[in-house]
C-alpha cells in the first residue's frame, strides 16, 4: 500500500486542526453557557429557599405566639387537661382563640391543577415580571393579615379546628366537634402519629396533612403543634393541635413571572395549583427513591413534562419534625438552557463547517502551490539516482521552495561537471587513483610500499607501423591498450601510464589485494594468451614481451600544484622496465624477489645472469614457463573475473 502524499497529509492536518479548534470551542462554550443557566437556576432557588422560612415565619408567628401564651399562661387549661374535663378544655380555647378559630365556614375546595400544555411554550409568551418584588409582596399580604387577625385572602381565613391531647397521647373529643368544619376523623391519622411523639415534644412544632374526603380533594392542612407543659412536675401533660387550610398564596404568582412551577409533596402525594398533571404523575412515581437516596436536590434530577425537561429541586418546610416532614416542590424549565446550548451547538458546528470548507479550499491552493514543486523534486532525485545529471526543474517562486529548486539545479550541475572530471580522469589514470583523487585521499608526496611492477611492450612495433597510416596505427593501439587495461583491472592492478606502445601497471599501489605478486604474473600470463586470441583475428598480428619486478618502491602523487600524476619510482620500476625490454615474443620474464614471493605457484626457468643497464653486476631472473593451478583457483580466478 503506497504511502499517502505530502498534499494528502497537508489536508488532514489542516481539517483536523479545524475540527480540533471547533470541538475544543464547542466544549469549552457549552460549560460556559451551562455554568451561566446553573447559576441563574441557583439564584432562583436560593430565593425560593430565602422566601419560604421568611414566609411560613410571618404566617405563623402569631398564632404560635397566641398557643404559647395559652397553654402556658392560662391555668385553666393545664387544670381541664389533668382533670379531664373536655369541656372546659374546649371551651377556654374557643374563648382566647376565638379570633382564630371560626368553626363551620364551608371550605372552598381547591382549583384543578392547570391542563397540561399542548406543546412548548416559548419564554416570550409568559409574562415576566421580577420575582423578588412579587415574594415581598406575598410576604407583606401575610403580614398584614395576620395582624388583622388572621383574615388572609384566600378560600378559608381562619384555623379549621381544634384538637386537645392528653398525656398519653390520646385525642381527647370535642363535644362541639359536631359544628366543626372539619370531622376529627380527617386527621385522626395525624393526631395518632402526634400522640406517638407527644412524650419527645418539648417545642412547637409544624405538621402537615392531607383531606382525601369527598369535596376537599387536594386539600393540605398545616397543624401548629404547641405542647402543654406542667412545669411543676416537668413533665408533658399533653398538647394542643390547631390546624390551617395551606394556601400557598406566592404559588401562582411565582408561576406566572418564571419558569418554576411550585408543590408540595407529602406522603406520596403532590399539591400543587401549577404543576400539571402529567408532572404531578412522573413526580409522585420518582420522588419518594429520590428523597430518600438524596436528601439535597441532585442537578441531573430533570423530568420531562409537556414535553419540555424540568429541573427538580425540593426543600423540607419543617425539617426534623416528628409531625412528619413536607416537602417543597419546585419545577425549573430547563428548556432554554437546552435550547440554547442546540442553537449553540448548531452555529458552532456551522461556523466549523464554513471554516472547514474555507480551510480545505485554502489546503488545496497551499498543497498545489507547495506539492507540484516537490513532486518535480522528487522526479529530479530520479533522474539523478540513475546518472542523468543534466536535468532541471523549474523554479517556480522566490521562497525556500524556490531556494530548494535553485539548489538542486545548482548541485545537478556540479554532478554534472564532476562526472565529466571523473570520465576524463579515468581515462588518463586508473579508476582507483580517479577516485582516491576525488576524494582528497591522495595529495602531493609519496610513501614507501612494497609494489610489483609490470611493463608490457610490444615487440617489433616500430618496424611494423613505420608505413602505415597513423589512423590506423592509433585504432590498433586502443583496441590493444583496452584489452590490456581490462586484464590489469580483473587482477587487482592499476594502470600507471601508457609509453608509446608499452602498458605499466601496479599491483599493491594505491591499495594492495593481498597476493599481489601472483596477481601480476597471472595478468601478465592472461595478456599473452588475450594477445594470441586477438591475432586469431586481427590482420596485424602484435606479440608482447613482459617484465615484472618485486620490491620497495616510493608511491604517490607527483607533480606540481597544478599538475600531477600518480606512480611509482624506485630501482624496481627500472627493473621491470629493463627485464621487459630483453623479454623475447611471447615471454614473461620476473625477477628473483618476485619469484621468491610465488613458490611452488609457478613454474619457472632460470635465465643466465644479465647485465642490465643500470645494474653493476648480471641480474637473476627467470622466464615464466606456466603459472600452476591448486584445486580451488580456477574458481577462484573466475571469481575475482567477475
Amino acid at each position: 500500500m503506497p504511502a499517502p502524499s505530502f498534499r494528502l497529509k497537508l489536508l488532514l492536518a489542516m481539517m483536523f486542526t479545524v475540527a480540533a479548534v471547533a470541538g475544543v470551542t464547542l466544549f469549552i462554550t457549552q460549560r460556559k453557557v451551562h455554568a451561566a443557566y446553573e447559576k441563574v437556576f441557583n439564584e432562583r432557588i436560593e430565593s425560593q429557599i430565602t422566601y419560604l422560612p421568611k414566609e411560613q415565619e410571618t404566617r405563623l408567628a402569631m398564632i404560635k405566639e397566641r398557643c404559647a401564651d395559652l397553654v402556658r399562661k392560662n391555668v385553666r387549661i393545664l387544670a381541664a387537661l389533668t382533670d379531664g374535663d373536655t369541656n372546659m378544655l374546649y371551651r377556654v380555647a374557643r374563648d382566647e382563640l376565638q379570633r382564630i378559630l371560626r368553626p363551620g365556614e364551608p371550605l372552598e375546595q381547591n382549583p384543578p391543577p392547570p391542563a397540561p400544555p399542548q406543546g412548548p411554550r416559548a419564554d416570550s409568551e409568559r409574562p415576566r415580571k421580577p420575582p423578588g418584588a412579587l415574594f415581598n409582596k406575598a410576604m407583606d399580604a401575610r403580614g398584614k393579615a395576620a395582624a388583622k387577625g388572621f383574615t388572609l385572602p384566600g378560600s378559608q381565613r381562619a384555623a379549621m379546628f381544634v384538637a386537645f391531647l392528653d398525656a398519653e397521647g390520646r385525642v381527647l373529643p370535642d363535644p362541639g366537634s359536631a359544628a366543626a368544619a372539619i370531622p376529627r376523623e380527617q386527621v385522626s391519622e395525624m393526631l395518632a402519629r402526634l400522640g406517638r411523639a407527644l412524650g419527645s415534644l418539648t417545642n412547637q412544632h409544624i405538621g402537615y396533612t392531607g383531606l382525601a374526603s369527598a369535596g376537599r380533594s387536594g386539600l393540605l392542612l398545616e397543624l401548629v403543634a404547641t405542647p402543654i407543659v406542667d412545669e411543676t412536675e416537668n413533665k408533658t401533660a399533653g398538647a394542643l393541635v390547631l390546624g390551617f387550610p395551606f394556601l400557598d398564596l406566592g404559588e401562582r404568582t411565582i408561576s406566572e413571572v418564571s419558569d418554576i412551577q411550585n408543590g408540595i409533596f407529602l406522603d406520596g402525594k403532590l399539591y400543587s395549583h401549577t404543576i400539571t398533571n402529567e408532572a404531578r404523575t412522573t413526580l409522585m412515581r420518582l420522588l419518594p427513591a429520590e428523597l430518600e437516596a438524596n436528601p439535597d436536590p441532585r442537578p441531573d434530577f430533570i423530568i420531562e413534562a409537556g414535553r419540555i425537561p424540568h429541573r427538580v429541586f425540593y426543600t423540607p418546610l419543617n425539617p426534623g419534625s416528628p409531625l412528619g416532614v413536607a416537602w417543597k416542590v419546585g419545577l425549573y424549565s430547563w428548556e432554554s438552557a437546552l435550547r440554547a446550548q442546540r442553537e449553540l451547538r448548531a452555529q458552532t458546528l456551522g461556523f466549523a463547517v464554513i471554516a472547514l470548507v474555507i480551510a480545505l479550499g485554502i489546503s488545496l491552493v497551499i498543497s498545489h502551490s507547495l506539492s507540484v514543486p516537490i513532486n518535480e523534486l522528487v522526479g529530479g532525485t530520479a533522474h539523478i539516482r540513475a546518472g542523468d545529471f543534466g536535468i532541471k526543474v523549474p523554479v517556480r517562486s522566490t521562497d525556500e521552495i524556490g531556494q530548494l529548486a535553485r539548489s538542486f539545479n545548482e548541485m545537478a550541475e556540479g554532478l554534472a561537471l564532476k562526472e565529466k572530471y571523473l570520465d576524463v580522469l579515468v581515462k588518463v589514470t586508473d579508476k582507483d587513483v580517479a577516485a582516491q583523487l576525488l576524494d582528497g585521499q591522495l595529495a602531493l608526496g609519496g610513501e614507501l610500499r612494497e609494489v610489483t611492477v609490470l611493463f608490457c611492450d610490444i615487440r617489433g612495433f616500430t618496424a611494423m607501423t613505420q608505413n602505415m597510416d597513423p589512423a590506423e596505427v592509433v585504432a590498433m593501439l586502443n583496441n590493444h591498450m583496452t584489452a590490456m587495461t581490462r586484464l590489469v583491472n580483473e587482477h587487482h592492478g592499476v594502470v600507471d601510464k601508457f609509453i608509446g606502445d608499452s602498458v605499466m601497471a601496479l599491483f599493491g599501489a594505491p591499495k594492495s589485494y593481498g597476493g599481489d605478486a601472483l596477481n601480476a604474473v597471472r595478468c601478465a600470463d592472461a595478456m599473452q594468451r588475450e594477445r594470441k586470441a586477438l591475432n586469431e583475428i586481427v590482420p596485424r598480428k602484435l606479440h608482447l614481451g613482459i617484465g615484472i619486478a618485486t620490491g620497495q618502491v616510493l608511491a604517490g602523487n607527483m607533480g606540481s600544484e597544478n599538475r600531477s600524476n600518480y606512480t611509482v619510482i624506485g630501482e624496481r620500476v627500472n627493473l621491470a622496465s629493463r627485464l621487459c625490454s630483453v623479454a623475447g615474443r611471447g615471454d614473461v620474464v620476473i625477477s628473483q624477489a618476485t619469484r621468491e614471493q610465488l613458490g611452488d605457484q609457478v613454474a619457472v626457468e632460470e635465465m643466465e645472469p644479465l647485465g642490465l643497464k643500470g645494474f653493476d653486476s648480471g641480474v637473476t631472473a627467470f622466464r615464466l614457463v606456466e603459472v600452476c593451478e591448486r584445486k580451488g583457483e580456477p574458481a577462484k580466478e573466475e571469481e575475482m573475473r567477475a
